[in-house]
C-alpha cells in the first residue's frame, strides 16, 4: 500500500510495499530492506516537486534534448528546443507539453519521436526557465541561442554560468537520469542459470553512459561525469563502442554504482526528486532487488527474482504512469 498526506510544506509518502510482477510492473508485498535502506520507506519528498521545473527541464535537456539555431538567412527564426526520446515514452512528454502548453511531438522511424519547441516566445520562456541550472558543455548551445534571442527578439536574457551547487539539492539529476541513466539487475551463478553449481550473487546496477566528447560542442564530458562520479562515489571507466549510427566508434565515458553505500545514495536523492519517465518503473524493480542482496536466496526468490529482471528495461511490456501525477512544476 502506498499513501501519502499534505502538509503545509511538504509531502510526505509513506511506501509500505510495493505491488509483485505483474504484467511486467515491479510490486512486491511487505518489503523490507536492510536497516540504512529501510529509512527509504518512509520518505520526504520536497512538495514535490515545486519551484524543480527548470532545474529537471535543464537535467532533459542537457541528455537527449537539443537547442537548435538556424543558419545564414534564417537566422532570424528563433532556435527550437528538440527533446529525442524513444516511443515507450511518449506519455511522459504528452504529460510535460500539457505543461508547458506548446510544441508538437511527433514520431519518426524506427520508433523515434520527437518533442519540439519552435514558438518564440515560448522558447524565451523555457530557455529563462533553465538559464542557471545547465552543468555540461551544452550550455554553449543555450549561450548561441541567447545571443540570437537577444539580437533578435531583444529578449534581454543574461547568460548564466554552470550550476555549481550540489547535485542532491535539485532536480538536475533526475531529468538527467530519465533520459541517460540505467537501472538493471545482474543475476549471476545458479541465480541466473540453472545449468551451474556456481554460488549464486544477485547485483542491482545504477549506471550513466556518455560520449567522451560533446557531438555539439566538442567539449569534454569527462570533468561533468567526474562529478557525477564523486557524487555517487564511484570511479569513471573507458570504453569505446561500435554505433550504427556513426561511422567512426564512439568513445564512452560510463561509471556504475552497485554496492550498498551508493544504493543509498541514488534512493535518497530519488526519493525527493523522482524519475517521470518509465525508468521509474526499472528504478521501482531495481529497488525492489535491493531486498535480495546478501543473502541465500530459495528457489521461490530465485524465480522471482528472475521474473523481475526480465520485466526491466528493453523486455518490458507494461507500462503504469500513475507517477507522474507528481510531475515537477
Amino acid at each position: 500500500m502506498t499513501y501519502s498526506h499534505h502538509t503545509k510544506n511538504k509531502c510526505v509518502l509513506k511506501i509500505t510495499s510495493f505491488t509483485s510482477h505483474v504484467k511486467g510492473t515491479c510490486v512486491s508485498k511487505g518489503l523490507s530492506l536492510k536497516e540504512r535502506l529501510v529509512k527509504s520507506t518512509v520518505r520526504t519528498i520536497h512538495t514535490g516537486t515545486i519551484n524543480q521545473l527548470g532545474y529537471y527541464l535543464a537535467g532533459l535537456i542537457e541528455g537527449d534534448g537539443s537547442i537548435i539555431l538556424r543558419q545564414g538567412e534564417r537566422e532570424k527564426i528563433s532556435p527550437k528546443i528538440v527533446f529525442t526520446f524513444g516511443k515507450k515514452e511518449i506519455i511522459m512528454y504528452e504529460k510535460l507539453q500539457k505543461i508547458l502548453n506548446t510544441g508538437v511531438i511527433y514520431s519518426e522511424q524506427r520508433g523515434v519521436c520527437r518533442y519540439s519547441i519552435t514558438n518564440a516566445d515560448m522558447v524565451i520562456k523555457t530557455i529563462s526557465l533553465v538559464n542557471g541550472k545547465f552543468r555540461t558543455p551544452k550550455i554553449l548551445a543555450l549561450y548561441k541561442a541567447i545571443d540570437n534571442l537577444n539580437k533578435w527578439r531583444n529578449a534581454n536574457i543574461v547568460k548564466l554560468p554552470l550550476d555549481t551547487s550540489s547535485l542532491d539539492t535539485n532536480a538536475w539529476l533526475a531529468g538527467f537520469i530519465d533520459t541517460d541513466g540505467h537501472f538493471s539487475l545482474k543475476l549471476t551463478g545458479e541465480y541466473g542459470s540453472d545449468d551451474t553449481v556456481t554460488r549464486g550473487r544477485v547485483q542491482c546496477v545504477f549506471s550513466i553512459n556518455q560520449s567522451e566528447l560533446n557531438r555539439v560542442t566538442k567539449e569534454s564530458n569527462v570533468p561533468f561525469m567526474t562529478q557525477l562520479a564523486n557524487f555517487f562515489q564511484v570511479n569513471i571507466n573507458y570504453k569505446v563502442e561500435n554505433s550504427p549510427l556513426f561511422k567512426e566508434p564512439a568513445k564512452k565515458v560510463v561509471f556504475f554504482a552497485q554496492s550498498d553505500r551508493k544504493h543509498y545514495i541514488i534512493t535518497t536523492y530519488l526519493t525527493k526528486f523522482p524519475l517521470m519517465s518509465s525508468k521509474y518503473l526499472n528504478y521501482l524493480c531495481f529497488f525492489e532487488g535491493l531486498n535480495y542482496l546478501g543473502k541465500r536466496l530459495t528457489r521461490q526468490e530465485i524465480i522471482k527474482l528472475r521474473a523481475i529482471k526480465s520485466s526491466m528495461n528493453n523486455s518490458r511490456t507494461y507500462y503504469n504512469w500513475d507517477h507522474l501525477k507528481n510531475f515537477y512544476s
